[in-house]
């Protein structure tokens, strides 16, 4: 396994129902496994499928997934 693939597995672990992986151009992206959402629940920031610049770019958007998921579950 390369660095790039231990370091999107610990991300894979850490949010979990996220697929991760980092594109030849170097992007890091997340797209999220298993149902998609309903279109009502999407919009109000969350989304299907996220890009950054970086790891930690990432890291920051799926914590912030994180916690509008919870939001909406409560």
């Amino acid at each position: 396994m390369t660095g790039w693939d231990k370091r999107v597995a610990q991300l894979e672990a850490e949010f979990p129902g996220w697929h991760i992986w980092r594109s030849n151009a170097g992007r890091w992206w997340a797209t999220r496994t298993g149902s998609v959402l309903r279109r009502e629940d999407l919009g109000t920031g969350r989304v299907m499928t996220l890009d950054a610049d970086d790891e930690g770019g990432l890291r920051d958007q799926l914590s912030t997934q994180i916690t509008l998921d919870r939001d909406i579950e409560a």
